[in-house]
């Protein structure tokens, strides 16, 4: 009976353990050449090969961030993260940690927003070199 338990324990709980892990994606970054116009990166997702896909009740436990901008940074520069729910998180570096997508599915796609406010061509353009985000999740 004692061996029983242990057995069913266990299958129950692999599962569980077989969803926890990490996943990370990384695209170009977009080119912003006019004031007052929202550009929106290409989405980043889980590969089609991680185990993420297989559970479809993984949720993110954390998500750290990078972009890398070519030149300086315009002023005003506006940038967040957002996921297909809506669920945005504005970033106030190039590259952190946060744990405002705590519980949200993980597979959802994401994506970096660049704004910068005003109107009108600016002098430089804005040039994101890449953007990346390292999900984990359970």
């Amino acid at each position: 009976m004692y061996r029983a338990a242990l057995w069913l324990l266990t299958a129950l709980s692999l599962p569980a353990l077989a969803a926890s892990g990490t996943w990370s994606d990384t695209q170009r970054g977009v080119v912003l050449q006019n004031r007052g116009v929202m550009m929106s990166s290409g989405a980043l997702a889980p590969p089609a090969s991680a185990p993420v896909r297989s559970s479809g009740s993984a949720t993110i436990t954390t998500l750290s961030w990078k972009y890398e901008v070519l030149g300086t940074r315009p002023a005003g520069l506006q940038v967040k993260l957002c996921n297909t729910l809506n669920h945005c998180v504005s970033l106030e570096a190039e590259g952190g940690v946060t744990k405002s997508f705590y519980g949200q599915t993980a597979t959802s796609p994401l994506r970096f927003v660049y704004f910068v406010p005003g109107g009108g061509a600016m002098n430089t353009p804005l040039r994101v070199m890449s953007n990346q985000v390292i999900v984990n999740y359970r």
